[in-house]
């Protein structure tokens, strides 16, 4: 009885450290399954950490679609007379051809190109362009519109795919975000540079100024390239430099891709932009210094004149908007013939509506 007990008691013993040795085992190995697994995520994480550090796969899905343009312009006689000034000893009055270079972004499969229309110029006979792969081919200028300084190109092959960029919606971006410009400076071919973007809707020297301002590096040769953010993505033309010495210092300028857009489609079809007019003008000060929107002018027999918009008006929304100049610009600057626009103002002590039908600007 006693050594059946013994036994029983021997046994129990036995199975009792096998459970403990067994629980124990089984939570050493998951603080060694933790252990690994933390390890591996945070190798993962450094992964990703250090991949942020590169914008290589943005580049590579973007620049294929950026090209280099080449432009055969006739030069004035102003112009002839600038170059005979610094070289008169090998002056040569019939040599009125100068090549000019730049830019652009492919933005259709079947050839069609966005650049600057400074690029191109106002008299061109020639224009070639260049891909990423070196194949260069013949274009034709569809359309140009000054008042963005855009124009449309379009390769003479109609069987070829060409490598396309995608567009995102610039309206979007905001200061901080960091950027990249691809373009071909100086016609070393193309570069990249990176920068941020330090400010939005920057207004320089046109009513149809809208700028994107960067500090990545544009220097002469850009014009006409990508803006693009990290993703690849374009949201800008590059356009303009800021600077005292003609090179970058920081400030440069590109066109919204959202802006360019707009107007496209209609240098496509009728080769010029078809834009609404109202005939008014804001006071730039009462802007700056009050941040309100004054009217200090109005056209005589323009649309905001027959609609009765007056001088010293104050606009308090644009089509139910807020009174902003981003706005103001958008509404305006991108607004079509026939468009109807309608502003609340206050005159005095008087609060107004007044509905607007936008003319075809000269």
């Amino acid at each position: 009885m006693n050594q059946t007990l013994k036994k029983d008691m021997f046994n129990i013993k036995k199975i009792y450290f096998y459970l403990i040795f067994l629980i124990l085992g089984g939570i050493l190995g998951f603080l060694i399954s933790y252990i690994y697994i933390a390890n591996e995520d945070d190798v993962s994480n450094k992964d990703k950490i250090l991949i942020g550090y590169s914008y290589n796969q943005a580049i590579a899905r973007a620049s294929p679609a950026v090209v280099n343009i080449y432009s055969d312009q006739i030069v004035g006689e102003k112009d002839r007379r600038k170059t005979r000034s610094f070289n008169s000893i090998f002056d040569d009055k019939s040599n009125s051809i100068k090549t000019s270079l730049g830019s652009g972004v492919i933005l259709s499969s079947d050839g069609y190109i966005l650049t600057n229309q400074h690029v191109i110029g106002d008299l061109t006979v020639r224009i070639t362009v260049e891909l990423f792969d070196g194949k260069k081919y013949k274009a034709r200028l569809i359309g140009i519109d000054r008042g963005t300084d855009l124009a449309v190109l379009k390769i003479n092959n109609s069987e070829a795919t060409f490598p396309s960029i995608e567009i995102d919606d610039s309206d979007k971006v905001k200061i901080g975000d960091i950027v990249l410009a691809i373009g071909n400076p100086y016609g070393l071919g193309q570069s990249v540079s990176m920068g941020i973007i330090s400010a939005t809707g920057r207004e320089f020297e046109n009513p149809y100024s809208n700028y994107i301002q960067t500090d990545a590096s544009i220097n002469k040769g850009n014009s006409g390239g990508a803006l693009i953010d990290t993703q690849g993505r374009l949201i800008g033309i590059n356009t303009l430099i800021r600077s005292s010495s003609g090179g970058s210092e920081g400030i440069g300028l590109a066109i919204p891709s959202t802006n360019a857009l707009e107007i496209i489609s209609d240098l496509i079809q009728y080769g010029e932009v078809r834009r609404g007019w109202l005939g008014f003008s804001i006071d730039k000060q009462s802007l700056i210094t009050l941040g309100k929107l004054v009217i200090s002018s109005v056209v005589t027999n323009g649309p905001a004149d027959i609609g009765g918009l007056q001088k010293k008006d104050i606009l308090i929304s644009i089509n139910d908007s807020d009174p902003s100049y981003n706005n103001l610009y958008k509404t305006f600057a991108r607004s079509k013939p026939g468009d109807v626009i309608k502003l609340n103002i206050q005159r005095k002590q008087e609060f107004l509506e007044l509905v607007f039908t936008a003319k075809m600007a000269d």
